[in-house]
């Protein structure tokens, strides 16, 4: 049998992988009898993760292992989070998901950037391990031929947490030396990018939104000047992948490099990635290229939820 982990929920990133990943799965799939979240602490240990036989494969969406009996394949989006300094995080990492890849020989993940992260922290252990980089997709809501929200001043869009890879302060700092321009932010750390908006003396241009549905993000994306995403490292660029679908042009750190994939030349690419002059430049910069963006078809069959659907079941087929 194959059993599925689908608990992640939300908007992030692997929530959304894995709403769309799930739903082109076989039919057939079983539902891993666990309740609670994933990111709880002791998630690894829920006693339902023993259901499944030794004969079973559970396929998870994002990387949260665990006790079982059953061989696990993974999706790893990216290590970033490795790099924070959790000793906790570092051990679970090495203690239980390691394991769980080296016993499937296989796991998945979302880009070349992330492929060649897994390797590295794996090592010597890389020998024996496929990693399988299946890409990301793009939800139907994201095309640039639908209504767009309008803005009474010219307006950039800020789709990130707070985390400090995520690198958000410099985006208010950058706008403190545009006045004419305006911000909407979108994510989980409202209080935070409120925060950030007052301390660099913004907060009257800056609106921060949670909980949008595709819909209101993609509506969003279409109304915006250009989506700043000034992120020092990224397992793969989620916002710009919709914004770019929505015909909205992307102000990027030029050494991102998943979000200069992504972008392909045609965002706004920044080299000083704490400059906020040189990021208060690049914004203006987009703001009056007016030009169409309108993406090849290549890129956008790069970017399919079936083609990555597809490749999730053939890496099961693999298994199984």
């Amino acid at each position: 049998m194959i059993y599925v982990d689908d608990r992640s929920a939300g908007a992030h990133g692997i929530a959304r992988f894995s709403r769309e990943v799930v739903s082109r799965l076989p039919a057939g799939v079983r539902r891993l009898p666990v309740r609670g979240s994933a990111t709880a602490p002791f998630d690894c240990v829920r006693p339902g993760r023993w259901r499944p036989s030794s004969r079973d494969v559970v396929y998870v969406p994002g990387p949260n292992a665990g006790v079982s009996r059953a061989v696990q394949l993974l999706t790893v989006h990216d290590l970033i989070h490795l790099h924070e300094g959790s000793r906790l995080k570092t051990l679970y990492y090495e203690r239980v998901v390691a394991p769980r890849i080296l016993r499937a020989g296989k796991v998945l993940t979302v880009s070349e950037t992330s492929r060649a992260a897994i390797s590295d922290w794996l090592g010597r252990r890389a020998g024996h391990v496929e990693v399988d980089v299946v890409g990301n997709g793009c939800s139907a809501a994201f095309t640039p031929s639908d209504d767009a929200e309008v803005f009474a001043r010219a307006t950039v869009v800020l789709v990130s947490n707070a985390k400090a890879h995520k690198n958000v302060e410099v985006v208010f700092a950058a706008l403190a030396r545009c006045p004419d321009l305006g911000l909407v932010v979108v994510g989980p750390s409202p209080t935070q990018m409120r925060r950030s908006a007052v301390g660099a003396g913004v907060a009257e241009r800056v609106e921060v939104r949670t909980g949008l549905t595709d819909h209101q993000l993609a509506r969003l994306y279409r109304g915006a000047a250009g989506l700043v995403m000034p992120s020092r490292e990224e397992g793969f660029g989620l916002p710009a992948l919709e914004a770019m679908s929505c015909g909205t042009r992307v102000v990027h750190w030029a050494h991102c490099v998943s979000v200069a994939e992504i972008a392909a030349g045609e965002g706004v690419a920044v080299e000083a990635v704490a400059d906020a002059e040189e990021w208060a430049v690049a914004m203006e910069k987009v703001v009056a290229d007016r030009s169409p963006l309108r993406m090849p078809a290549a890129w956008t069959r790069t970017h399919d939820w079936d083609t990555v659907g597809a490749r999730v079941r053939r890496a099961l087929d693999e298994l199984t």
